[in-house]
């Protein structure tokens, strides 16, 4: 078996700032993965027909789904080998199926001592206007020690 490589960071390797973004098209091959996988079948995600009479006038992806789509950003900005210990998330809008998440994260505060990050969170739309709704706003913080 091959040895993997990973990014392990400790608090010295990051800083308050420091900053990280990841982007991805929503599909209905992730919705309906997700719905797979968590066992949401809510018609807005799932039934075109339905998602047309919502005030979205279409299929939304699950909330945690978009969540999902941190990861990314929190693992560059913590390392491979950090883990979420505290979320506190704010659902603004709803990702319609094709929209392009755009996640960006911002390191706002290290605890030293007990190894703790925390990251302040957006993802909005791709080439969203001024004053467009972010998706997701929230605060995250991650623990280096594992």
């Amino acid at each position: 078996m091959e040895a993997v490589a990973f990014n392990r960071k400790t608090v010295n390797d990051i800083q308050v700032g420091d900053r990280a973004y990841f982007a991805r098209t929503v599909t209905e091959a992730d919705v309906m993965m997700f719905a797979q996988l968590s066992g949401d079948f809510a018609p807005q995600h799932v039934s075109k027909a339905f998602g047309e009479t919502t005030l979205f006038g279409s299929r939304i992806a699950h909330g945690m789904l978009t969540v999902g789509l941190t990861a990314p950003v929190l693992t560059k900005l913590c390392g491979d080998a950090s883990r979420t210990v505290f979320q506190n998330i704010r659902f603004r809008s709803a990702v319609i199926l094709g929209d392009t998440v755009d996640v960006e994260g911002v390191v706002t505060e290290i605890d030293p001592d007990e190894g703790i990050v925390s990251v302040d969170i957006t993802a909005k739309r791709h080439n969203a206007a001024e004053g467009d709704r972010p998706f997701i706003t929230g605060i995250f913080r991650q623990t280096l020690k594992i």
